[in-house]
Formats: structure tokens, sequence, C-alpha cells
């Protein structure tokens, strides 16, 4: 089955997205084709992760720092990350779209969760006043460089001079690039904060310590930029983070905020969603059906396409009614239609459904199996071991030997027993 064209943005975003911002607001991007298209296509090689991991974050951070704030920081994505995943299994966000869920995420998790991450980092080094490096009336990158003219002794924006004294040729271009920095004109690199670092240090030979934080904090004041200005479209990021970290609240329970937000948003279509429970019910892969029972729920799957149709103008229902065109089609012994569903099903879930992924997720895994149609479950599988599923023994240590594709197969069988079906059908699987 092909693809739906426009198909909607996942509430969540994907890992892809989140590596490649993270990336972005490091300065550690290099030439890396992958990460695209992880924020495109979604989770095509589970241990691809791992892999962007060290080879975009990892190594060029430590490569233009050092190992202590590389460790730090690798620490802190590992926590988030695990976070993040345990989130999209456990709270289904499928009645928001990505421009409702934006701002619930941000305030709920990101925000609290950076809050954490500056007084953590406060606490180890030499810190700026967390208040001022989150007002949202001055850059963050100017914040850092009063702090350390504070901390060094030196007049208000006379660091510059200081360094670099003659106002000609690479003493002029170093002064000037410095004020857009401080004026937010130009984000500095994590190349170039290598450098300023290395001059700074001959410049104040006996203030090492300071000098390294001041170089970690930087780093931190163009993520936090970046974030920002990411963030704008939808809130003023610094604000939330802010309120945070003046906070003595311990955060709350994040999954139960979400969840509350994706019941309120699908209050004004609870008949379609009630429609969609119903055949939910009807199409049970073991209930026994009565005759014209496949003739009923067939129509009783139109009207819910129709439904959606009305109610969404953004098709965020539409995994569900996918899923249930699959459990149809197998209950009726159209296997192959079944399939093009269940990966239609499959590929919007995700990042959406919470528990939901999983079922649909090992139900298609069972179908493709089943009807041999490897590229597809290779791919179904990559995505089931980064969410962390697991369905047989050993399932992470190959992606499809022949025998876990043989198990499979039987376990579609006993997953969909005879009696389960349309008595209509005529289904045979041999």
């Amino acid at each position: 089955m092909p693809k739906a064209e426009n198909t909607p943005l996942p509430p969540y975003p994907r890992l892809g997205e989140c590596y490649r911002l993270l990336a972005k607001a490091l300065d550690t991007k290099a030439s890396n084709r992958h990460v695209d298209q992880l924020a495109r296509q979604g989770d095509f090689d589970w241990q691809l992760i791992t892999q962007l991991r060290q080879e975009l974050i990892e190594a060029p951070l430590l490569a233009r720092s050092n190992p202590d704030f590389t460790a730090f920081v690798m620490s802190a994505e590992k926590s988030f990350h695990q976070g993040y995943i345990k989130l999209i299994r456990t709270v289904q966000l499928d009645a928001l779209t990505r421009q409702e869920s934006l701002p619930a995420l941000i305030t709920h998790l990101f925000a609290p969760f950076a809050a954490s991450f500056l007084l953590q980092m406060q606490r180890a080094v030499a810190s700026p006043p967390i208040a001022m490096l989150l007002n949202d009336q001055q850059h963050p990158v100017a914040v850092i460089f009063s702090w350390l003219e504070h901390e060094l002794g030196i007049e208000p924006h006379r660091l510059g001079h200081q360094l670099y004294p003659d106002a000609n040729g690479e003493n002029k271009n170093g002064r000037e690039l410095m004020q857009r920095w401080r004026q937010g004109k130009q984000l500095p690199t994590l190349q170039r904060i290598s450098l300023l670092q290395k001059t700074l240090l001959g410049a104040f030979t006996v203030r090492e310590r300071l000098i390294t934080a001041f170089t970690e904090w930087l780093i931190i004041a163009r993520a936090l930029a970046v974030f920002d200005e990411a963030a704008a479209a939808h809130l003023k990021l610094r604000d939330c983070i802010l309120r945070e970290v003046l906070s003595d609240v311990q955060p709350d329970d994040i999954g139960a905020k979400l969840a509350a937000l994706n019941v309120q948003a699908s209050a004004h279509k609870r008949d379609m969603v009630c429609h969609g429970l119903v055949l939910d019910d009807q199409l049970k892969r073991t209930t026994d059906k009565s005759v014209g029972q496949q003739a009923r729920t067939r129509f009783a799957l139109d009207q819910f396409r129709h439904q959606i149709s009305i109610h969404e103008p953004e098709s965020v229902s539409t995994y569900f009614l996918e899923f249930l065109e699959g459990r149809w089609h197998v209950l009726a012994g159209q296997l192959e239609t079944a399939l093009g569903h269940y990966e239609q099903a499959a590929d919007l879930a995700l990042y959406r459904s919470g528990e939901t992924q999983k079922i649909i997720l090992r139900e298609a895994l069972l179908l493709a199996a089943y009807q041999g149609a490897l590229p597809l479950y290779k791919r179904l599988k990559h995505r089931a071991l980064v969410m962390g599923f697991s369905f047989l023994p050993a399932w992470d240590e190959a992606v499809a030997t022949a025998q876990e594709l043989k198990t499979m197969r039987y376990n579609f069988e006993d997953r969909f027993p005879v009696h389960g079906r349309f008595p209509e059908s005529r289904m045979s699987l041999h």
C-alpha cells in the first residue's frame, strides 16, 4: 500500500529530530546524512542511535572541550533519552497534533530537565547567575561574557580590547567577532570557542579553572540560544526554565499532565472516539464472530473513516483506523491487503499512541513474517528495538534469523485463531 501523502508529524518529536537539534545547539553536527534521515523517516536502524551519539555529539565535543564536561553532557543526554523513550512508550498523545503537543512537552518535559541540568552544572563549576542567563531580555552569550569580565576584574565590554589591543588585522577581526556574539548577531562556533579558550589561557595564565568554566558555559549559552529559537513559535523557553529553577516544588508527573491534555483534546469528538472503541471490541482477535458481522463492521469502519475526515483537519486518529482495517482484513482472510494497512498503522502509531504502538508493531511483525515480507519485517523490528519492545527471547541478538521468522509465523496463527475469524471468510492459512 502506498504511503499517504501529507502524513501528519507525530506529536512526540522523533529521536532523529531531537539529536539533530542537539547537534545544532552544541555545534557538533558534521556532515552526517543519517541524522537527517532519522529525523524525516523515523527509526530505520536500531543501532544507529548509539553510533550517532558517539560520532555526532560525544567525539566532537570531546575534541573541542574537555573530558569532564563531555561526560557531564553525555550523562544528561543518556538520562533524557531513557526518560523520553519511557514517556513515548507509555503515554499516548493520539488526540494532539504536533503544534498542540509541543508547548506541553516543552513546559513539562524539556524545561524541568534543562533547569535540573543547569543547577547541577552550577554546583559543579564556577557559574554565572542562572537567573541572568535565563533572562529573556539579555542574550545568553552576552551574559556569559559579562560574568567573565566581572570575575576577571575587567570593565564591562572591554574584554575584546584587552585580548585584541590593536584595532587592525586579526585583532580587529577578533574584537568584532566577539562583539557580534555578544549582540546576538552571530553564535560562536564550537571551534571558535575552543580558540578563544586558548587565547584566554594565554592572557590569564593563573585563571585556568575560571576560563575552563567560562568555555563550558559559553557552549551552554550557545545551546540555550538555539533551543530558544526552536521554541519561539510556541513559548518563551528561558522563561519556562527560569520558573523551574526558582520553584522549590518537585516537578509533577508529566505523564499524568500529558494524558489529561490528550483527554481534553478529544472531548469535542467523543462520539467518534466511542465509535472507534466499539469497533475495536467487535474486531477482537479471539472472540467468536457471528454471521453478518463482517458486513456490519465493514460498514462501521467506513463510517469511522468518514467521521475522522469531518472531525480532524489533521488526521491524528488515522493510525487507529488503519489498525482496525488491518484487523478486519486479517479476520476476513485478506492477508495481503491487511499487511498494507498494518504497515500504515505502524508508521503512524510510533511517537503517538503510547502502549498501543506495541500491540500494533507486534501484529504487524507477525503478519509480515507470515507473509514472507522480509524488508518490512526488518524495518518494523528496527523500530521495535529502538523503543525497547521485545517479543521473543534473545530478541535483540539479530534482526531476522530463519528460526525467528519461523517462530513468528507460528505465533501469527496462535494470535489469530480460526474461531476468531469471520465465518464468511473461508480463510485458508497454510
